[in-house]
């Protein structure tokens, strides 16, 4: 059966080498074994947490056990105390980011096909349980598979447990028959751990309910493994078609057909991408997510923290989710930093954006402002100064055609035409004199239209130019 798991479940190749993380617990002696029963080209990997008294002499004891077998060996020691404490994390946390990143970069360095670690249907059992304490969804409760994928660590090589069938009492057995003397971690029997409390405190108290209430945990495992295949399939397909742009450190998704699914297909895809911009992140609660499917339905133009270090907000139909350092994209608009003078008949303004300016004289037929917002016709006579362009300034305000001689806040004005928030500060402000002409894109304003009186008019046009 395990060489079936080994090929199939884990997809495991019999001719390129596995590493296999050892610590000489009997799970572990038990992986070493049947992979090299199994005939696979084993790496010996041990990583020395330096936490107890003992670790030296169960590192010289791999080591001893590995020679035997004449495998390869790699091991590694770092004071995992000293990082927890450098990096105010738990004990717990800060053993398995050390221990992961040297198990994958040692499978990267010497050309592994996965990395093999020996958890076990306890294992398994344990993690359904205190993920369902935690409040996990499907996620969680599906609790650990044959094979699978940790961005955080390496994008290619997978992290394999091909002991998921067995118990624990399955692998001391093990190692009673092969006359192994596997070393037996005295910390997991140290309650301060909550994994520990509830192997040896709450799973004994549950199982006076049902004897069996450990299989029953593995087997709700196994069938929620095959629900959660299934919405992959259904998440991806919808990927695919909502998610209309991406870069480092953002991801945005088409506003309205998000909006139009159903919330825990919208947290799905949420929690998708908050994956992606975050992969050391394993924090992405059913409340965030929630507060998060809730802000795609209705908050136009508005954003709000989501969690670790990421946001949401609105901008043109779409629903972006980002980290604060990402550099979002900005060429889609033009933009200017700083006053511009128009120099003859055109003037270069930021992101490959030109303003161009032809001075018309008018005949028998008069310009019809079309439907192009990206063009405006003004009276020339009226323009007695020259034209500049700028960005918005504190107080500026802001006349717009068919208000008459009334103003508007500028700031008013943007909010108002939903310009993107993140491109006010630089939105091109045609102005004539110190007076704002035209807000591009948008309005012109009311004293520099055209009308019956006009002989001459300035037609202004912005553009983007074709990338090279």
């Amino acid at each position: 059966m395990l060489e079936n798991i080994l090929r199939n479940q884990c997809g495991l190749d019999p001719a390129r080498p596995v590493l296999a993380g050892i610590s000489g617990g009997p799970d572990s002696l038990c992986l070493l074994g049947v992979l090299h029963a199994a005939g696979y080209p084993v790496i010996v990997a041990h990583f020395n947490h330096q936490l107890r008294p003992e670790a030296d002499l169960e590192a010289a004891s791999v080591a001893k056990r590995t020679q035997t077998l004449g495998l390869p060996f790699v091991t590694d020691s770092i004071d995992v105390r000293a990082y927890a404490e450098e990096h105010r994390l738990s004990l717990e946390e800060s053993a398995r980011t050390l221990r992961c990143r040297f198990l994958f970069a040692a499978a990267r360095q010497l050309g592994a096909q996965a990395v093999a670690v020996g958890h076990t249907a306890d294992d398994q059992a344990e993690t359904v349980l205190m993920h369902f304490l935690r409040g996990a969804g499907l996620t969680g409760l599906k609790g650990m598979e044959y094979r699978t994928l940790l961005p955080t660590f390496d994008t290619e090589i997978p992290l394999i447990r091909p002991l998921l069938s067995l118990w624990r009492a399955d692998t001391t057995s093990y190692c009673r028959e092969h006359s192994l003397q596997p070393h037996f971690d005295a910390s997991n029997a140290d309650q301060i751990y909550f994994r520990n409390r509830l192997r040896h405190a709450l799973l004994p108290e549950l199982e006076k309910y049902n004897p069996r209430f450990k299989e029953a945990l593995v087997r709700t495992a196994q069938a929620l493994q095959g629900d959660y295949s299934v919405l992959q399939e259904v998440l991806e397909a919808a990927w695919k078609e909502l998610v209309v742009a991406s870069g480092d450190g953002w991801a945005a998704f088409d506003q309205p057909k998000l909006a139009r699914l159903s919330p825990a297909l919208r947290r799905n895809l949420i929690r998708r991408a908050a994956e992606l911009l975050r992969p050391d992140s394993r924090d992405f609660g059913f409340e965030a997510l929630e507060r998060a499917a809730i802000f795609v339905e209705s908050s136009a133009g508005k954003q709000v923290d989501f969690v670790n270090g990421l946001y949401l907000f609105t901008e043109s139909g779409k629903v972006y989710l980002a980290t604060y350092e990402a550099d979002l994209p900005s060429v889609q608009w033009p933009q200017v930093s700083d006053r511009l003078p128009v120099v003859g008949d055109r003037c270069e303004l930021g992101n490959g954006w030109i303003l161009s300016v032809e001075n018309v004289v008018l005949e028998a037929s008069r310009p019809v402002l079309g439907p192009d917002n990206w063009t405006a016709w003004l009276d020339a006579d009226l323009a007695a100064s020259s034209l500049t362009v700028r960005p918005r300034r504190a107080r500026d305000v802001f006349s717009p055609l068919g208000m008459g001689k009334q103003t508007i806040k500028l700031r008013e004005f943007y909010i108002n035409v939903k310009i993107p928030r993140r491109a006010r500060a630089q939105w091109p402000l045609v102005c004539i004199g110190e007076k704002i002409a035209w807000v591009p894109g948008f309005r012109i304003a009311h004293p520099f239209r055209v009308t019956e009186e006009t002989k001459r008019v300035l037609h202004l046009k912005i553009k983007k130019l074709p990338e090279a």
